[in-house]
């Protein structure tokens, strides 16, 4: 008993507050982009699927990033910059065209680079993880993977964490 025009207004209403959402986090990665810049941080753009925000599935991988001084924001709060490019894979599923989209924004922001979350061994991943490699260093950054479903503590991936940040004090050293 639902007429073809109320599903058509809820898929509007839908798409709307899609939208809407996705500009709220645009607007709050600009603000966290903008106050790190200000106080001179780094930004990670923190790449993974849309369940690893869950706490429980990335182990507060944030967190610990932010605990090195960094700032931390999202594939989706800088992808948008960065027009279709092509690639050298089949680049048809939304969240690997907005994670390839912020690895080669991260190429265009001299403080800002990419670590990406991976998980339950994906096959798709290994896809993913030579592309956004490949972007990465074409673009002369570097690359970072946390696998979080190997995760059994915090020290691994503190210990991986350190290195990257020690890497591009090193890269900032030597001015490349």
């Amino acid at each position: 008993d639902i007429s073809k025009e109320e599903v058509a207004k809820a898929a509007d209403l839908g798409y709307a507050e899609y939208h809407d959402h996705m500009q709220r986090l645009r607007d709050k990665g600009a603000q966290i982009i903008a106050d790190a810049r200000a106080a001179g941080k780094r930004i990670i753009v923190l790449a993974g699927r849309p369940y690893h925000v869950d706490p429980e599935v990335n182990h507060g991988i944030d967190g610990l990033i932010c605990q090195h001084g960094a700032a931390v924001v999202t594939e989706d709060s800088v992808a948008w910059h960065m027009e279709k490019f092509p690639t050298t894979v089949l680049n048809q599923w939304t969240y690997h065209s907005r994670l390839y989209a912020a690895a080669k924004y991260c190429t265009t922001q001299p403080d800002m680079d990419l670590v990406q979350l991976v998980s339950f061994g994906c096959g798709v991943d290994a896809i993913t993880t030579d592309e956004t490699r490949s972007i990465l260093q074409a673009g002369g950054k570097l690359y970072t993977q946390l696998k979080i479903d190997e995760i059994t503590n915090l020290g691994a991936v503190n210990i991986r964490l350190r290195s990257l940040f020690a890497a591009l004090d090193e890269k900032d050293r030597k001015g490349e």
